[in-house]
């Protein structure tokens, strides 16, 4: 069985209070515009007017795109870390939009809400991925859809076993099944890839919330009790573990990711300068 160490909104806040410090220099290693651009057509995000949630925005890197599509203070920011979003909080560009720190198993929204929710490399760290997409579908007006976009497996056998220690990995099955199982309709994906390595793929999916989709009722945090506190306690040393063999994974996948990245950018610059010549 998979470690995914990352599965967990505990150890995430932890990898992200770290990662945080050096997420937008490292970022462009992992994704594109043109990756999150074929996303937004996707979902068809093309007017002003439209109302927008960004759940895991993170520093604003995928709102930076989505507020040129639409006017500012109709877009709004949700997640769990403080650290990521005070980053996002401080960019102009977003000054007009609203941010939210929450859990997205729980959004703090009336239903209904929302034309489009959106999310970029979110939707596999969710311990309870359906559960969160069905606050999503929730929060979602009739007619309305909702965009993620997300990583596959690894290809090479070697690079996948750590992806795997390290986060959760879906196939398109997988992503198709979380959306089906949370009540969308009109389930279909797309490809999506960096400009510097178009064989590397991730994938862009939408589900529209149509008249036959169900309205899930609110979802409430457990209620805190005494044994839940001691659980948690005695989970402390397995969370601990498991976000260091975590972080382990990723001290070896990260940097051949960033080599792969940095290797495909030069090449394709040369291919670029050679074509103007």
């Amino acid at each position: 069985m998979p470690v995914e160490a990352l599965c967990s909104q505990t150890e995430a806040y932890w990898f992200y209070f770290g990662w945080s410090r050096v997420y937008e220099r490292m970022q462009k290693f992992f994704t594109s515009n043109e990756m999150r651009e074929a996303g937004l057509d996707l979902a068809e995000i093309h007017e002003p007017d439209l109302r927008v949630l960004d759940v895991g925005a993170g520093t604003g890197t995928l709102s930076m795109q989505v507020q040129e599509r639409v006017e500012a203070q109709n877009l709004t920011l949700i997640d769990q870390s403080p650290h990521m979003l005070q980053q996002a909080q401080a960019k102009p560009a977003l000054a007009k939009a609203s941010f939210v720190l929450a859990d997205a198993h729980e959004l703090p929204f009336d239903d209904d809400q929302f034309d489009r929710v959106v999310s970029s490399g979110v939707v596999y760290y969710f311990p309870d991925p359906v559960r969160a997409l069905r606050e999503q579908l929730r929060v979602t007006k009739r007619g309305g859809v909702v965009l993620a976009m997300g990583s596959l497996q690894p290809k090479p056998a070697f690079v996948r076993f750590f992806a795997n220690i390290f986060n959760r990995f879906p196939t398109e099955k997988q992503y198709v099944q979380w959306f089906v199982d949370a009540g969308f309709s009109d389930v279909h994906y797309k490809y999506i890839s960096n400009p510097w390595n178009a064989s590397q793929y991730a994938l862009a999916i939408v589900g529209t919330k149509g008249d036959e989709s169900p309205q899930p009722p609110r979802a409430t945090p457990p209620v805190t009790t005494v044994v839940s506190r001691l659980r948690g306690l005695f989970y402390l040393p397995l969370a601990l573990a498991r976000f260091g063999v975590g972080m382990a994974a990723f001290a070896i996948i990260g940097p051949l990711q960033v080599l792969n990245a940095y290797k495909g950018m030069r090449r394709l610059e040369a291919e670029q300068a050679e074509a103007i010549r």
